[in-house]
């Protein structure tokens, strides 16, 4: 993927497209407001190529995996001499991971698909200190820290003030409901919809916890989603 900017400032990546080859094992990394702009390789100017892609098209429209479009062709020449010089122009409207694939033999079924990748379009990280500025991921530094060692909720800031005082700007907090009461593992998830008591919390005190350390510390917070399993 290469690079091109403009006078304006535009932001465009070029994604080239090769006959077989198969990129589901790579990720191209955008931002929003990006315009990705694929073209063929040599090899495939000849064939009538038909580009599909599951991103959102338009900034209203909703994300369905399953659901794919087809990418229209912009023609530079007009097709005066050759349409080699051909490419589809996509904005990189809203963030998450998208799948695209192409075929050579004009069908649409990905069952017929002659190469395949995905992209990525980043998310934005804005600072809730009323500030609207944006925290890039190059500059995310992130201590993870085990929950269920932090205490009462009212020990918290105490505790993380630490992190603080270290110059991080994320914490990754270990899964916050209630754990099996024999292994005490952090990951063992026993209740997905309760506040571990260990806390002597609500989820709302946690909530109003974490919004402080974002608006007074600039800290944001992740934490892990235990859906495949219950202890």
């Amino acid at each position: 993927m290469s690079l091109t900017n403009s006078s304006n400032e535009e932001q465009i990546r070029i994604l080239v497209l090769n006959e077989g080859e198969d990129k589901s094992e790579e990720l191209y990394r955008l931002k929003k407001g990006w315009n990705l702009q694929i073209k063929i390789s040599s090899c495939l100017s000849w064939r009538k190529v038909r580009l599909f892609t599951n991103s959102c098209l338009n900034e209203e429209d909703q994300f369905e995996r399953t659901i794919y479009r087809e990418l229209k062709w912009v023609y530079p020449s007009n097709g005066k001499y050759d349409d080699s010089d051909r490419y589809v122009n996509l904005s990189c409207f809203k963030s998450g991971s998208f799948h695209y694939y192409f075929t050579i033999d004009g069908t649409t079924s990905k069952d017929n698909l002659n190469g395949q990748g995905y992209f990525h379009v980043e998310p934005y990280l804005i600072w809730q200190d009323g500030s609207s500025e944006v925290l890039e991921q190059e500059c995310i530094a992130c201590q993870t820290v085990l929950s269920k060692s932090l205490g009462p909720l009212s020990e918290w800031t105490s505790r993380l003030e630490v992190t603080h005082h270290s110059g991080y700007n994320m914490i990754h907090f270990t899964p916050v409901q209630i754990l099996n009461r024999i292994s005490n593992s952090s990951y063992s998830v026993s209740h997905h919809h309760k506040l571990n008591p260990l806390f002597q919390g609500t989820y709302e005190e946690l909530k109003l916890l974490i919004d402080n350390m974002a608006k007074q510390w600039r800290i944001l917070s992740i934490t892990d989603l235990v859906y495949n399993h219950a202890a």
